[in-house]
């Protein structure tokens, strides 16, 4: 498990920023970044003992929510071509550098939930191309889904907090929304890449809290 460590400024600058934190389970979705094998296998090339550590939290927290009236929104990554987008066949340019054999294509192992994540049936999934899922070209639609839905807040959990997760939480806040991550169901490679990255989250775009405070804060 992440040691998790924000000195005391970031939250104070944070709080200058934004009110105390208060959810309202009917309008607020989980934004569940990629709990793929890719991540999380020990045998996987992005694997680390941190993911590991922290899907029991991530159940813990999605369960939570479910139980009060919100959303679970299962995101994966892909490193197959844009279907909307690239006739051509071409990888985005960001993604292309990444892409090795069959790793997080549809259909490879390395693309699967991993099987300890629970899901549940009225969960969401949706494929994205992008780091984050609210990108325009990631193709998901995210974005008109949680309008029609009436979705105003959303909670950041998996991997990675200083790839994915940090790219979502900036979006979130572009478009508006309430963004909260949290910091024991979320995961880097390192204490020093997790930390960091919630730290500048903090500060300038998002509530950062443990799952005890947000299942606490959802009444």
């Amino acid at each position: 498990m992440h040691k998790v460590s924000i000195p005391d400024y970031a939250f104070q600058r944070g709080a200058m920023m934004r009110p105390p934190l208060h959810i309202v389970p009917a309008s607020t979705a989980v934004l569940a970044i990629d709990f793929q094998r890719f991540f999380i296998d020990a045998d996987q090339p992005m694997a680390n003992v941190h993911a590991r550590d922290m899907l029991a939290a991530a159940n813990r927290l999605h369960a939570a929510l479910r139980k009060a009236g919100g959303l679970v929104i299962f995101t994966q990554h892909s490193m197959g071509p844009v279907p909307t987008r690239n006739a051509s066949g071409d990888y985005p340019p960001a993604l292309a550098e990444l892409r090795t054999g069959q790793e997080l294509l549809p259909g490879s192992a390395s693309f699967d939930l991993h099987p300890a994540i629970e899901c549940a049936s009225n969960d969401l999934h949706v494929v994205k191309y992008q780091s984050s899922p609210l990108h325009p070209r990631a193709a998901t639609g995210l974005e008109e889904t949680l309008r029609a839905r009436h979705i105003d807040t959303l909670i950041i959990t998996g991997l990675v907090t200083n790839g994915c997760c940090d790219c979502t939480a900036r979006d979130a806040f572009q478009y508006g929304y309430k963004t909260i991550i949290a910091s024991d169901a979320t995961a880097a490679m390192s204490d020093d890449e997790h930390n960091a990255a919630l730290l500048n989250l903090e500060i300038y775009y998002a509530y950062v809290a443990s799952c005890d405070a947000i299942v606490a804060a959802l009444g």
